[in-house]
């Protein structure tokens, strides 16, 4: 079996076996150095310039690295997530990730103009990467009083001690649980965006993560200067006139954190609107994330205190007022929960809701085809993620929309036998 360009009659003229081809769809390159960024503490810091936009990109990785230095009483850290329960020493370095306030994809796309694909928090980010990733968690680093370094370690909250942490951040620009010979097709196509690709994160202070006596931030291992967030991209094997035959579909994964607070905040009830979603695109999966917020943030730093299942105790995703897919009765969320963990191999964590239409069963690749078709829903529709809530005024919430843009297509060669 070959792929045969149209027209062509023999190798000579531009015929591609199908196992070549396979192989340059399900490889990548890599990670690629793109730029680096300066630590800004409540500040959002951007790329300079444009990330590379002549190729695919599939992961778009960040790399932090920076000092933690406590003052002259220890900090007392905020709760984990219960996502990175018993990793490493101790888990509670896992709130390390909530120094990325939120991390904005953002450029010119030549048929779309300006569009944003990629909005999310830090560690909603790298709690999703954990649970759709079964025996995995993004990895990090700490080296306590300039000792050894060590992967997953707790820190160090000892008065005027200082810990040098290092962490990665994984994006893929593709709905999480493709096979290999998807992401190809939903990943961010470079030459749609010329030049015109930028990546924002706006960076938290010690606040983040820690309730009371935050540590400061300087460079690593360093007292002074500031810590640093290299970007990478993961592209790949895809020549250019392979890569120019798959037109893509473009994933995007938003978070929506002012109405769904409001609603937990203010809004108790039965059935209550927690946050209109977005129509005009087909949505792979919706996520819900709850509980109580963080005490001793600095303006703008916005943290989980706690995770619970108690504020929300019924989510329903619904169209028209119907719930989609789930018979929501008195059991309110176990069912729910039940089944998205059989889905991805992993125990149902506090505080997290999930409805995944494009369904990846454990350790078997999702199906991108079966996203629900909200493209074709307007404004007028009711599209919307309700709840019975226990209104707290120390509640939050977020609602993620992972959707997709347009259908993607093979405008190449045709394959044929022979």
């Amino acid at each position: 079996m070959a792929v045969v360009a149209p027209g062509a009659g023999s190798a000579s003229q531009g015929t591609l076996p199908l196992p070549n081809l396979q192989s340059v769809l399900t490889r990548d390159q890599g990670d690629e150095y793109e730029q680096t960024l300066t630590w800004t503490p409540l500040t959002v810091v951007t790329t300079p310039t444009s990330i590379r936009t002549d190729r695919k990109i599939k992961w778009i990785d960040l790399r932090v690295r920076m000092r933690l230095t406590n003052g002259g009483t220890g900090p007392t850290l905020r709760t984990n997530s219960p996502v990175f329960a018993g990793v490493g020493a101790n888990q509670t370095a896992s709130v390390i990730f909530g120094l990325i306030q939120q991390v904005t994809v953002r450029g010119q796309h030549l048929t779309y103009g300006a569009q944003q694909p990629i909005i999310m928090r830090g560690e909603f980010l790298a709690e999703l990467m954990a649970i759709y990733n079964p025996n995995y968690y993004p990895w990090w680093t700490v080296s306590q009083q300039a000792g050894a370094v060590v992967r997953f370690n707790s820190l160090d909250v000892t008065a005027a001690h200082t810990n040098d942490i290092e962490f990665m951040l994984p994006i893929p620009t593709f709905p999480y649980g493709l096979g290999p010979n998807d992401q190809v097709f939903y990943c961010l196509h470079g030459p749609d965006w010329p030049g015109n690709l930028y990546i924002d994160v706006q960076c938290n202070d010690g606040s983040a993560i820690a309730t009371a006596n935050p540590p400061t931030i300087s460079a690593y291992g360093s007292g002074t200067g500031s810590g640093t967030i290299d970007v990478y991209t993961v592209r790949p094997l895809l020549g250019k006139s392979v890569m120019q035959w798959i037109r893509p579909s473009i994933t995007f994964r938003v978070y929506a954190s002012t109405q769904p607070t409001q609603a937990v905040q203010t809004g108790g009830g039965t059935a209550q609107l927690l946050d209109t979603l977005v129509v005009g695109k087909d949505t792979t999966r919706l996520g819900v994330k709850v509980g109580t917020l963080a005490s001793g943030g600095s303006a703008g730093v916005t943290q989980y205190g706690s995770y619970l299942d108690t504020v929300i105790t019924r989510t329903i995703f619904s169209l028209d007022a119907r719930p989609l897919r789930f018979t929501v009765g008195a059991v309110g969320d176990t069912l729910t929960n039940d089944y998205f963990a059989r889905l991805v191999g992993r125990i149902s964590f506090a505080g997290f809701r999930f409805i995944d239409f494009i369904e990846q069963a454990f350790l078997e690749a999702c199906n991108p085809k079966a996203a629900f078709g909200s493209s074709a829903l307007t404004a007028a529709r009711k599209f919307e993620v309700d709840a019975d809530i226990t209104a707290g005024a120390s509640n939050i919430c977020e609602v993620m929309q992972e959707m997709l843009l347009d259908a993607p297509a093979w405008q190449g060669p045709t394959i044929t036998n022979g």
